[in-house]
This record gives structure tokens, C-alpha cells and sequence, in this order.
């Protein structure tokens, strides 16, 4: 069972790739202060469990999350830029900026791991807080790991451990202010084909005039030996573009980026409890986090600067 307290704060199909040199996607970053919203939210995730709960591994859904986690706000007090800003949203994908354990109970006397699934891809995340390894039981033996099931370790609560004060858990360094995440927060590899149109037997693609692509390309002409501003445009509306150069962009845009935004599955969001070698019986371990996160903004391709 869980039980969440609400707070919110105001703060702001691709084919064969040839092999291309690697694009430039280095002058698509840019680190500036984002103007989102920063939500928060304090939730209180109890596990009542067995020995053998815990030996396996027990996973406490919060139920409601979509909505817990959604922001509550007064449409009719919100501006016309506000309402504006907040119409761009993804709902569906929430990033985390931080978490910290508030308080803790147990009555384990055995040291319990609490993981939580923090993301739905595998980004290359630096936890200022260090990741935690904890051990586990595998056919290969014991060994130590910081995720388990998709679950990432964040907490060790100790044996009988009833208070704690307040313990960041979790702050990444590289996604904060990262422009990457309003810009590119909104695509998925689909999304990204979107607008870019085959041709039977042919070598060359048809690319929407604004597609995000395009950008890549324009960045890295030389490189990529097309220069898409000198290209005429086909049916006023699409830019020719040979095959070769659209996998490769698609393919390092989605992999080097998009696969690198931590996403987090608010909706589904769950906590895991393990431990080893616990007596039979009955157990209750109790955790309260404060959570931090915002919603990516899905930027329309003529508001993307300084690409």
C-alpha cells in the first residue's frame, strides 16, 4: 500500500545504415536555464511483507500515480502564455531532478534494498550521489549490482532502522538545464521518420522543409557532403535527400539523444523491496520520498534556436 502527500513548486523504421563519418551533435546542446516547471511530490511507499516477500523481491505499485503525478493547475488563472506553455507538454513522460529520502521505518533486522524504476531506457546517468550496489543472489552467485528487474537500488534501510534524516538519493548532473530535453523531449524513433517520405527502388528520401533532421544536417554539411539551404526545394514543401545520410542523422539523433533522456514511467512508477537472509515472519518497511520532476516540452521545429 502507499499513501502520497501532493506539494507543488513553482520553478521555474530505418534500413542498413551505411557508414557515415559521425554527425556533430555537440552544437545541439547548449546548457541554458529552462523555463519548465519543476513539480514535486512527497509519497509514502509502505511494503507489508514475508521473508519470502523480501527474499524475492516484493514490488509496491502507487496507485493513481498519473494522476498524483500530474500538475494541478487553475486554468482560468493562468495566462495566455502560460496556457500556451503548458498545452506543449508530454504528460506521458516525466523526467526526475532529484529524489530524497524523508523519513524511513523497518522492523527488518536485515538491511532491506529499495529500488525504484526510475527509467523506462538505459541513459547514461551521473548520480552525484553515487549509485548504490547492493547485493544480490544470482545462479552465478552473490554478487553486488545497482539494478535489479529494471528496478535502480537508492536506498539501503538498515536493520530496524526507524528515522533517518533527510538523504539525497538521487540528483543527476548532465540532464539539468539540458536544452536537449525541451527540444527533443517530445521524439521517439517513429516520431523522427515522421515527414520523410520513400521512394520505391530509389536511393534518396523526401524530407519535410522543417524537419528536425534538416538541422542536424545543416550543422554538418561538410561533413556529410549535402548542403540542404542550397537544395531546391521538391513540391515547395520537401528537400532531397540521399538515404544514406537520413539513417545515419535518425540513427545517431535517436541514440545519442533521445535514448540519453531519462524518462521515467510516473505513471507506472514502483518501488521494490529486497533482502537476504531474513527469519520467517511478517515485516512492515516504510519509505517516504520527496520527488522532483518535470514534463519534457514538445518544441515546434520553427521555435528550435541555435540548433
Amino acid at each position: 500500500m502507499s499513501r502520497v502527500q501532493k506539494s507543488v513548486t513553482m520553478e521555474e523504421q530505418s534500413a542498413e545504415n551505411e557508414e557515415m563519418p559521425a554527425a556533430d551533435l555537440s552544437e545541439l546542446s547548449g546548457d541554458t536555464q529552462s523555463s519548465e516547471t519543476t513539480h514535486a511530490r512527497r509519497i509514502v511507499v509502505q511494503a507489508n511483507v514475508t521473508a519470502e516477500d523480501l527474499e524475492a523481491g516484493y514490488s509496491v505499485a502507487i496507485p493513481g500515480a498519473g494522476d498524483i503525478f500530474k500538475p494541478n493547475y487553475d486554468m482560468d488563472k493562468l495566462s495566455d502564455a502560460q496556457r500556451e506553455s503548458l498545452s506543449k507538454l508530454d504528460f506521458s513522460k516525466g523526467i526526475v531532478t532529484g529524489m530524497t529520502l524523508k523519513s524511513v521505518y523497518s522492523d527488518v533486522g536485515e538491511a532491506v534494498s529499495v529500488g525504484v524504476n526510475l527509467f523506462e531506457n538505459k541513459p547514461s546517468i551521473v548520480n552525484n550521489e553515487g549509485w548504490l550496489f547492493t547485493e544480490t543472489s544470482t545462479d552465478m552467485g552473490t554478487v553486488h549490482t545497482s539494478a535489479v528487474d529494471g528496478y535502480i537500488n537508492l536506498v539501503n534501510v538498515l536493520p530496524y532502522e526507524k528515522a533517518r534524516l533527510d538523504t539525497k538519493v538521487y540528483t543527476p548532473e548532465n540532464i539539468l538545464n539540458n536544452r536537449f530535453i525541451e527540444q527533443y523531449g517530445g521524439y521517439t524513433l517513429d516520431k523522427l521518420w515522421e515527414g520523410i517520405v520513400p521512394f520505391k527502388g530509389q536511393d534518396y528520401f523526401y524530407v519535410e522543409a522543417d524537419h528536425v533532421i534538416l538541422r542536424v544536417i545543416s550543422k554538418n554539411w561538410e561533413m556529410l557532403g549535402i548542403n540542404t539551404d542550397q537544395e531546391k526545394k521538391r513540391e515547395n514543401q520537401y528537400v532531397k535527400v540521399s538515404k544514406s545520410v537520413v539513417n545515419n542523422v535518425i540513427k545517431q539523433l535517436y541514440e545519442q539523444v533521445i535514448m540519453n533522456i531519462p524518462y521515467t514511467p510516473l505513471a507506472a512508477l514502483k518501488a521494490r523491496f529486497s533482502a537476504n537472509n531474513v527469519p520467517e515472519g511478517n515485516y512492515k518497511v516504510l519509505c517516504e520520498f520527496h520527488i522532483q520532476y518535470k514534463y519534457p516540452a514538445m518544441s515546434n521545429p520553427s521555435e528550435e534556436a541555435d540548433l
